[in-house]
């Protein structure tokens, strides 16, 4: 069974939130992760979202190099809702943190959106999943708030405005690491496989080991 993907930190060892709001105490929506949105290769991000007033709730991520994903709701049809003040942690498929950096280093960009009526999906969704490829149409890599606020215009339900926040997060390589990858792994000769302990990742490069 799958842990439930939105969960409300109000009690219990979620209550007290990684990183917390400016001093503003009502937006109309606030996004913001832990570690204050400073992360290395293979770091795990916590996104954090209150909204001051009950409504629909989108939140969208594009990854350092363009790409993409809704992080909330985890599938098209799920439920949008959410419930006004309520501190909320975004969580990925199975429980997870809401995204990993991976194999990018750069800024990386989430836009939560609230609306009072629920956004329409269904130009971005296909099989009940997320459409990638209609998603990969808003290119984010020049532009990414931008791009955000392009699918979230396309969403916005017809007799409805929406409120949103755009949070920005930066992505490093680990200070220890050798370049690119913060792990001992074999690199092959030109199209290889590199292989650590935590990922692996197809690139270029030439035979050796690599620290």
């Amino acid at each position: 069974m799958l842990l439930p993907l939105l969960m409300v930190l109000g009690s219990g060892p979620l209550s007290t939130p990684a990183a917390s709001p400016p001093a503003d105490p009502d937006p109309p929506v606030h996004v913001w992760f832990n570690s204050d949105g400073n992360y290395e290769l293979g770091d795990k991000g916590k996104v954090y979202v209150r909204p001051a007033q009950d409504g629909y709730l989108v939140v969208l991520h594009a990854a350092p190099d363009g790409r993409v994903r809704v992080l909330f709701p985890i599938d098209p049809g799920d439920d949008q809702h959410v419930r006004a003040g309520k501190k909320y942690e975004v969580k990925g498929r199975g429980g997870h943190e809401a995204f990993m950096v991976d194999d990018s280093t750069g800024h990386g960009t989430v836009l939560a959106a609230v609306a009072n009526e629920p956004f329409r999906v269904d130009d971005f969704a296909q099989n009940g999943r997320w459409d990638f490829g209609a998603l990969a149409e808003h290119s984010a890599k020049n532009d990414p708030e931008a791009a955000l606020m392009g699918i979230v215009q396309q969403m916005q339900p017809a007799n409805a405005h929406f409120e949103y926040d755009v949070a920005t997060y930066v992505a490093g390589a680990p200070r220890y690491a050798g370049y690119p990858y913060p792990y001992p792994g074999w690199w092959g000769p030109r199209l290889g496989f590199w292989y650590g302990p935590s990922y692996y990742h197809w690139g270029y490069g030439r035979w050796g080991w690599r620290w």
